[in-house]
C-alpha cells in the first residue's frame, strides 16, 4: 500500500469520497421523498431520527472499545517491560553461570 505525500493511503481517500456520496445520494432521495409524497413525512422523519441515534451509539461505542484497547495495551506494555527484565536477568546470570566455568 503506497502513501501519497499527504499522509493518506489511496483507499481512505476512496472510502472517504463514496461515503460522502452515499450521504448525498440519501439526502438528495430523501428531499425527493419528502416534496413529492408529504405523506411519507412521518416515515421519513422517524427513518432520520433512527440513523442518527444508532450513528450516535456507534460512535460511543467506537470510543468506548478504542478507550478499552488502548488500556490494555498499556497493562500489556507494562507487562512485557516487567516480564523483558525478568528474562534479561536470568540470561545474564546464565551468560556469567557459563564465563566462569
Amino acid at each position: 500500500m503506497e502513501v501519497d505525500g499527504t499522509g493518506f493511503c489511496g483507499s481512505t481517500i476512496m472510502k472517504a469520497f463514496l461515503k460522502a456520496v452515499t450521504w448525498m445520494a440519501a439526502a438528495v432521495s430523501g428531499l425527493v421523498v419528502w416534496n413529492v409524497a408529504p405523506d411519507f413525512r412521518p416515515l421519513v422523519s422517524s427513518i432520520l431520527a433512527a440513523a442518527f441515534v444508532c450513528y450516535v451509539l456507534s460512535v460511543i461505542v467506537e470510543v468506548t472499545v478504542k478507550r478499552v484497547i488502548s488500556d490494555e495495551q498499556v497493562e500489556l506494555r507494562s507487562r512485557l517491560e516487567v516480564l523483558d527484565r525478568k528474562v534479561t536477568a536470568i540470561l545474564r546470570d546464565a551468560f556469567e553461570r557459563r564465563r566462569l566455568r
